[in-house]
């Protein structure tokens, strides 16, 4: 790894980028036209939900039973998860008149042997609703880039700050990807997934980016590709460590966890080794450009 320059495969890494981003981005793109590229679940796209007091734990087995229930009735797999004391399951399908909600009430009396009191609630989410959380998301990570940005500005630059920025987009645009091309529920963990990959890519960025102080400082009149090499070098092994050891733990809940779960591991994961990669490949090279670009109008 001596001799390993994050500067120089700088635009092979912003292709490769691209291509990763593409599908997300014209996913985002096309949305406003009308065209939707995504699974959308009940919180964005509207829907009724249901919840049932079953008369055991709601396993990954009852989960599964479950659904093959609600989808002779729906023609469609719904979602279905434990909650409240892990005895109830909360179902999720697309908008039901009162006439399929009986004829869900009776499949699911009829396959688990429960009573007219087993189902617990009934709701439905107007597609209005799903805009407003759609609105929600979208400032919310708006909000988090911002502060982010202001923050970084603080403690390093605004070069640093905006190099930083443009990985956190990169990120979610990734896993927004992900998204579109597993074909995943895009509801509330969407927010959850990406606020939790803007903290794990900043703080990959923030280490590179302390390192390249560093080195500056020992070095001011060295080249900013350099310093951005060796920095980069010296925090590599911390960077991917650090990364291995949290996709140990997401790993395994995509292999071990119910369907609810898997759907979230799956862009955590995946915004995770994409906020390595950015922060190695992207962030401190883009960084360099930058500065070597002000330092090149200076002249």
């Amino acid at each position: 790894m001596k001799n390993f320059s994050a500067t120089k495969n700088f635009k092979y890494c912003a292709i490769l980028s691209i291509v990763l981003i593409a599908a997300g981005l014209a996913a985002l793109v096309a949305a406003p036209f009308g065209a939707n590229l995504f699974n959308l679940d009940i919180d964005f796209a509207g829907g009724t939900s249901f919840t049932y007091q079953m008369k055991e734990q709601v396993t990954p087995e009852l989960v599964d039973q479950v659904q093959e229930t609600v989808k002779g009735v729906s023609g469609e797999t719904p979602s279905a998860v434990p909650t409240g004391d892990g005895t109830q399951v909360l179902i999720k399908t697309k908008n039901m008149d009162s006439e399929s909600r009986e004829a869900l009430h009776e499949a699911m009396k009829s396959a688990f042997s429960l009573e007219d009191s087993a189902r617990q609630d009934v709701q439905n989410v107007s597609p209005a609703v799903g805009k407003d959380m759609q609105s929600a998301a979208v400032k919310s990570s708006l909000i988090a880039a911002l502060l982010m940005l202001l923050y970084i500005t603080l403690r390093f630059d605004f070069k640093s700050g905006a190099a930083a920025v443009v990985c956190l987009i990169h990120d979610v645009l990734v896993m927004v990807s992900a998204y579109v091309i597993f074909r995943l529920p895009l509801n509330m963990n969407f927010i959850a997934a990406a606020l939790t990959i803007f903290g794990y890519s900043i703080n990959a960025s923030i280490i590179t980016f302390d390192r390249v102080r560093e080195n500056q400082k020992q070095a001011r009149r060295a080249d900013y590709n350099e310093v951005v090499d060796r920095s980069v070098r010296q925090t590599l092994t911390r960077n991917i460590n650090t990364t291995l050891t949290t996709l140990f733990t997401i790993v395994l809940i995509i292999f071990t966890g119910v369907e609810s779960l898997r759907n979230f591991a799956i862009p955590i994961t995946v915004g995770i080794v994409s906020g390595a990669y950015s922060s190695i490949f992207i962030a401190a090279p883009l960084w360099a450009k930058m500065k070597g670009a002000e330092k090149k109008k200076a002249k």
